[in-house]
Formats: structure tokens, sequence, C-alpha cells
């Protein structure tokens, strides 16, 4: 009984210290767990901490990735807006470039152009400046001999105009005159040809015969002047401004002699009153008005007689003097002395004729503006003579005096 006494509070012994001892590692193993439990639990609560915090940075970074994203495509937005304006800027250096080329050549083309007219300009001025200084030079170098050509040719051309204009023969014939005194006093030998042509028109002219336009203008201005002393045909009051005033009477010597005024108003009455025979009917009385309408209408018609003289245009001339005749006939009075005495004049200057065919006189003038011409010629035929004289001495021939070339007889 000890024994299993003894086995058996052994046993029960070990049961306890079994007990006991699982309780100690329940225990131990809960707090373990527990441990463990609460380290995941922070473990995960940091995690997740710190998952959030990445997660809190990775938004603030990808906003900020974002933001420099959105910057970045503004920057390339201006860059691509700046590109496009540099290259609209650069096509409008360009067309702005070309224009300035184009502005520089043409600008370049005009001043060219202006250049070549102003140096056209300028050499034709320098060529025309020559010409004048030259021409200055010639007249200061002139002798006395060219002065006296030169008035000569002036001489001629003026009476080329007149004959030809006025038909004045005698005032051409002078001007000719002068114009072979000239030449003869200028001892040029050239001008030998001239004078032959000259003395040949000069007795051509002499030998015509020209009307006197100058003595028939003189003879209608005095045939004007009787105008006014023609008696008219119809009676008109006034008295005649052309009887001669009567001399003032004496005074009587005595009171028995000299005249009342009964014979003084009798005097007067017939200074008014003409008495005339006519078998023309006179059908009206003219105021003085009309009186001197119809003397101003024929001095008129002389008037344009002598213009038409003057002219040079014969039809109008002979035409005007037949109308002043008429003119005459019909409204003066044709027995009165003094209107016959008109009349007849009227007649003779009609009958005269006023312009004749001119001979052609410009020949001298032609030769005189060819003197150069013929000055050469001139001097050619003096030196032909020479050539021959000294040719003849060189073959021992005798040569005679040699006249001068060009001598005037």
């Amino acid at each position: 009984m000890s024994a299993t006494g003894q086995s058996a509070n052994g046993a029960e012994t070990e049961a306890e210290k079994t007990s006991a001892v699982r309780p100690k590692k329940s225990r131990n193993m809960a707090w373990v767990g527990y441990t463990i439990l609460l380290s995941v639990l922070i473990l995960t609560a940091g995690g997740w901490f710190i998952l959030q915090e990445l997660r809190s940075k990775q938004e603030g970074l990808g906003g900020q990735l974002n933001s420099k994203d959105q910057q970045i495509l503004e920057v390339t937005r201006q860059l691509n807006a700046l590109q496009s304006e540099m290259a609209t800027l650069h096509s409008q250096f360009a067309t702005l470039q070309s224009q300035v080329t184009t502005e520089d050549s043409k600008f370049e083309r005009q001043i060219g152009e202006q250049s070549a007219q102003i140096n056209e300009r300028l050499n034709l001025t320098r060529t025309e400046l020559g010409e004048s200084v030259q021409q200055i030079q010639r007249q200061l170098n002139k002798t006395h001999g060219d002065l006296l050509v030169a008035d000569a040719e002036y001489l001629l051309s003026i009476a080329n105009q007149k004959l030809h204009l006025i038909g004045d023969v005698k005032a051409v014939l002078a001007a000719m005159e002068a114009a072979d005194q000239r030449l003869h006093d200028s001892g040029d030998p050239a001008v030998f040809k001239v004078r032959e042509a000259l003395a040949e028109e000069i007795d051509t002219l002499r030998r015509l015969n020209a009307p006197d336009v100058v003595g028939l203008s003189s003879k209608l201005l005095i045939l004007e002047g009787k105008v006014k002393d023609i008696p008219l045909f119809l009676p008109h009051a006034g008295k005649s401004t052309g009887q001669p005033a009567k001399p003032e009477a004496a005074a009587p010597t005595s009171e028995g002699e000299g005249e009342g005024p009964l014979d003084s108003a009798l005097d007067n009455f017939k200074d008014l009153v003409t008495i005339r025979r006519t078998d023309r009917p006179v059908d009206a009385i003219l105021h003085p008005e009309q009186a001197e309408a119809l003397r101003q209408v024929l001095l008129l018609k002389l008037e344009t007689a002598r213009a038409a003289l003057l002219r040079g245009d014969e039809g109008m001339y002979k035409a005007n003097l037949a109308s002043a005749q008429e003119w005459l006939t019909e409204h003066f009075d044709p027995g009165s002395d003094k209107t016959q005495e008109v009349a007849t004049e009227i007649s003779a200057l009609a009958e005269q004729p006023i312009r004749i065919p001119f001979p052609d006189i410009s020949k001298s003038l032609t030769l005189l503006r060819n003197i150069e011409k013929l000055r050469l010629e001139a001097d050619e035929a003096g030196i032909k003579p020479n050539r021959e004289e000294s040719a003849k001495t060189q073959s021992g021939e005798p040569s005679g005096e040699a006249q001068p070339a060009g001598a005037q007889p």
C-alpha cells in the first residue's frame, strides 16, 4: 500500500505540476499572441499611415507634375506662337527686303536715266555755249569789210520784203543801191558775182512801170478833205459850214450910211436859203444829222478804198471807188463845180492800176548769203593762176604780170 500510495501521490503531484505549468504556458502564449497582434495592428496602422502619406505625397507630386506639365504646355504653345510670329515676321521682312530691292533698283534706274538726261543736256548746253563763243569770236574777228557785207545782206533782205509786201519800188531801189555801194566799199573779191546779179535786178526794177502807191494814197487823203465842201442834192436845215464867213460891215461914217436891222435880217435869211434848179424831184428835207451822215458814208468809202490801196487789193480798191462815185451822184448836187471836180478825181483814181507782177530780186540775196562759198571759189581761183605761174617759171618760160583773181572792174 505504501508503494501504491506513493505512486498515486506521485501521479497527483505530477498532474498538479502539469496543470500548474499549463496555465502558465497558455497565459504566456496569449500575451505573445496579443503582442504579435498588437504589433501587427501597429504595423498595419503604420503601414496604412505611411501608405496615406505616400498617397498624399504622390498626389502632391502628381499635382505638381500636372501644373509643371501645364506650364510646359503653355510655354510650348507660346514658343509655337512665337515661332509662327517669327515666321510671319520673317516673311514680312523678306517681302520688305524684296520691295526695298525693287525700289532701290527703280531708284537707281531713275537716277541713271536722270543722270543720262542731265549729261545730255550738259553736253548740248556745252555745245551751244561753244557755238555761241565761236560765233562771238567770229563777230569780234570780223573786219570792216565783213561788217559792210553783213549790212548789205540786211538791206537786200529788207528790199525783198518791201517789194512783195508793200510794193514800194522807189524804196526798194534805194535799198538795193545802198547795198551795192556797201559791197563796193567792202573790197571783198568774192562779192563780184553778187554785184553782177544785183545790177541786173536794179536795171529790171528801173524799167518797171510801177504804180505810185504813196502818191495815190495822198490824192485820196486830199479828196477826203474836199468832201465837207460838196453841196448835197436834198435841201437840209442849218447853215453850211463850208461857206466862208462874211466880213463884218464897216461902221457907218454918218447917220445916213450903213444898213438897218431889216437889211441885216434879210442878209441872214439869204445865208439860210439856197436856190437851185434841178430836174430831179425833191421829196424830203434833211436834218443836219442826216446831211452829216451822208458825208460820213462818202468819207468811209474813200477811206476803205485807201486801205485796199495800201494792201494791194485792186478789186476792193476799184469797187469802193465805184461805190463812192455812185454815192456822190445820188446824194450830192451834180451841177456843182466841186461835185464835178471830186467825181473827175475819183474816176481818174479808179483808172490807175495799183498792183502789177513784180520781178524776182532774190538772186543777189541768195548769193550773198552763200558768201563763204564764193570766198572759197575766189581763193581757189587765186591759187590756180599762182600755180600755173610757178610752173612756167620753173620751165623757163617768161611770165607776164599776173592780174589778181576776182578783181572788180
